[in-house]
């Protein structure tokens, strides 16, 4: 068997009761609406670029007082549209829940893509998020500190989104990796706008690191 190198992706949404909020303006859509139409995007765009799809693996998680995993890493060209799960708002903010799964989850599987015969870049986690964490500061930053830590040969690289009542302040805490940076909506803006224009980052990172690998 070649061996392929393949890139996870993950995106970690939010989904506690907050992202329900309607746009202020009266116009768009809800957070949580808009944060269901990631994985379309995604999906259109690797449907149109065998080069994207060979080497993606994608997996979607999602967190409010406990996390879950929505969409199990896999090869999104092989997925029905109509199969993709719908995000459903439940509980508050649990960062730690989050990362504490994101870790377990990219533990197996990492070994299980390599197990299928594959070299593993290292992952990618897009957090999206729309406030503060309820847990204290101590017990949310123990969780991310063992994600990202140097002894995790898995660790991914983090880049946190933020929408609605979440802070810069707090979301560059959680960029992780060489070259990323956090994003977060400016004042002001209609949350769904802001995930739309968070999917197309997502696709657009998602592209230069096929091709970065590729050449």
């Amino acid at each position: 068997m070649t061996e392929m190198l393949v890139l996870p992706f993950y995106v970690v949404v939010d989904v506690s009761y907050s992202m329900t909020t309607p746009p202020k303006s009266g116009e768009g859509i809800v957070p949580l609406a808009a944060g269901n139409q990631i994985v379309k995007a995604v999906k259109q765009v690797l449907d149109k670029s065998p080069i994207l799809s060979d080497k993606v693996r994608f997996s979607m998680l999602d967190f409010s007082d406990d996390a879950q995993v929505v969409i199990p890493m896999c090869d999104l060209l092989t997925v029905d549209p109509a199969d993709i799960p719908s995000l459903s708002a439940r509980g508050g903010t649990s960062f730690a829940a989050a990362f504490d799964l994101l870790k377990k989850q990219i533990a197996i599987d990492v070994a299980q893509l390599k197990a299928e015969g594959h070299k593993v870049h290292r992952p990618a986690a897009f957090f999206l998020t729309d406030g503060e964490p309820t847990e204290a500061d101590q017990v949310w930053k123990a969780s991310f500190a063992s994600l990202t830590d140097p002894s995790f040969a898995a660790r991914p690289n983090v880049i946190p989104f933020g929408v609605a009542e979440a802070k810069k302040v707090l979301l560059d805490q959680l960029v992780h990796g060489t070259g990323m940076r956090s994003f977060v909506a400016r004042e002001g803006e209609d949350a769904g706008v802001a995930i739309t224009q968070m999917a197309e980052k997502l696709i657009g990172s998602i592209v230069a690191s096929v091709n970065s690998v590729t050449t």
